[in-house]
């Protein structure tokens, strides 16, 4: 929040009467997001110009004063925000009606199947990412973590999933220590891992669709024939897949780099979740996708659970966390600062403990 303060002030600085603003809430805590909010209407009261940029309709309707709506490169159409609704909007983002709020039907919670025992791992410059993280993830539930860019969230997908080592602590799916085994051995154990950054760790953009489909799967049977692959079979099961997920693409030999970037998560979480994995890793699953596209991972992930599957779902999206999760758990400095109910907490309350203000004792954690 503070860097983001300084950016402003800087461009002000430099005698700027147009400020261009691209997803600046992303890193912010709530109460952060307010005042960047006052500033920004305090800038146009001065007589300043400012381009908001966000995929978050609550945001448009708190700051801007006209509303332009883009779809694939082109604009649809320029609204007044006094005059409009957040239905009518995404209607004009996605060319249908859109539900704001997913049905989030009781699911008996089961048996752990995610344990993180004190768990400890260090960024990409050799710091300090992951502090003594213990938490458990059960049959049928959604554990959120909430938290500012940059809070160890990350790592801690990664270590789970295989792509980082952790230093300390131990990690178990189904009571099995997969602790700095490999991702292939921790996917074995029915892991799925939707990545933070789908371009670059989510497909392999110059192969085809179909080849991208079988990644996890293309080194076994039915689809190796000796030391080359069976393309028929290939291109049979992917027809499959893309027409179960809906995935939009003029063939299953298509690059996947061509498609859209929901068009791509909708690859991932084909190949990922076909196989009903009982663990999910999803982490920041709709972000920079439109409200059509985030509504089909919300869905998605909401059938997940009421299968049975454990989701440990990382966002800085803070409604998406609040309305998906059966528990929330606040990430800070690389530590879990507190694990509450949504249903039972205030978003203020949320909101300190991502900025580091609060932190909950051991025994007021949800269980």
């Amino acid at each position: 929040g503070e860097q983001q303060r300084v950016e402003i002030i800087k461009a002000l600085y430099h005698g700027a009467d147009i400020l261009i603003l691209d997803e600046p809430t992303s890193v912010l805590t709530p109460q952060e997001t307010k005042e960047l909010f006052k500033i920004i209407k305090r800038m146009r009261d001065e007589g300043k110009g400012i381009i908001f940029i966000t995929h978050k309709l609550d945001e448009v309707f708190e700051v801007a004063d006209r509303v332009t709506v883009m779809r694939r490169g082109k604009v649809v159409g320029t609204l007044k925000a006094s005059e409009t609704t957040k239905e009518e909007l995404a209607r004009m983002m996605v060319g249908r009606e859109v539900l704001f709020r997913l049905e989030k039907e009781p699911v008996e919670r089961g048996k752990p199947v995610l344990e993180v025992e004190n768990l400890h791992a260090l960024n990409d410059r050799g710091l300090p990412a992951v502090r003594g993280v213990s938490l458990k993830v059960h049959e049928g539930e959604i554990f959120g973590i909430a938290g500012v860019a940059g809070n160890g969230q990350r790592e801690l997908a990664e270590v789970i999933v295989g792509l980082r080592k952790a230093t300390a602590g131990r990690i178990l799916i189904d009571g099995v220590d997969v602790t700095n085994k490999s991702p292939r051995f921790i996917a074995s154990r029915g892991v799925a891992h939707i990545p933070e950054e789908r371009l670059r760790h989510g497909i392999v953009p110059n192969l085809s669709v179909a080849e991208n489909l079988i990644l996890k799967d293309y080194y076994k049977e039915p689809y190796r024939r000796g030391l080359l692959l069976d393309h028929s079979k290939v291109v049979e099961d992917a027809e499959r897949l893309i027409n179960k997920f809906d995935i939009v693409t003029p063939s299953p030999l298509t690059p996947a780099k061509l498609l859209s970037g929901g068009n791509i998560q909708r690859l991932i979480c084909a190949r990922e979740l076909h196989k009903e994995p009982r663990l999910i890793v999803a982490a920041h699953p709709t972000y920079g996708l439109d409200v059509g596209a985030t509504e089909y991972i919300r869905k998605i992930l909401l059938e997940q659970r009421k299968r049975g599957a454990a989701v440990l779902l990382i966002s800085e999206d803070l409604e998406e966390v609040l309305q998906l999760s059966d528990r929330v758990g606040v990430m800070f400095n690389g530590e879990i600062v507190g694990i509450v109910r949504p249903e039972k907490v205030a978003i203020e309350e949320i909101g300190l403990m991502m900025a580091g203000a609060k932190r909950m004792a051991r025994e007021e954690m949800a269980s």
